[in-house]
């Protein structure tokens, strides 16, 4: 039999993730993802916030990723209570909903909302996002983009 090159396992069309406890007891769209940092893969949670332009981590998660962030790529993101923050900007490789696919993070050290943010950018165009929150439940449902 002539050796074949092994197929990529299809990325499934929905996952469901149940809501996750937050650190007042709250159960929210928390979900987990992993980040690459080079050498293997680490699991972070974020808080799916489909009002955040921008995906926001602490700027812990650049050093445990080992990143060389640039101050030549910094900007100023507005939060929803009006407050300004500054990030700096860098393309990861993260797998989600059984994609791997590469999106833009802001880093930050003022992020003090005690957990990352998961935004639109790089996410909500790969993935149709549903919240449930009488089921406690969050549907993303790939698009025509989800494995790049």
């Amino acid at each position: 039999m002539p050796w074949r090159k092994p197929q990529k396992a299809p990325v499934p069309r929905r996952v469901e993730f149940p809501y996750l406890q937050d650190a007042s007891g709250r159960h929210a769209p928390i979900v987990y993802l992993q980040v690459w940092t080079g050498n293997r893969w680490l699991y972070l949670q974020a808080y799916v916030d489909s009002g955040a332009s921008w995906t926001i981590f602490h700027a812990d998660v650049a050093e445990l990723l080992s990143l060389k962030l640039s101050p030549k790529n910094r900007r100023y993101m507005s939060l929803g209570n009006g407050n300004v923050i500054p990030v700096l900007l860098h393309r990861i490789r993260v797998r989600f909903a059984g994609a791997e696919f590469t999106v833009p993070v802001g880093f930050s050290d003022t992020l003090r909302v005690g957990f990352n943010l998961m935004g639109r950018a790089g996410f909500f165009d790969r993935f149709v996002m549903s919240f449930n929150d009488r089921a406690r439940l969050l549907t993303a449902t790939r698009s025509g983009r989800a494995a790049r």
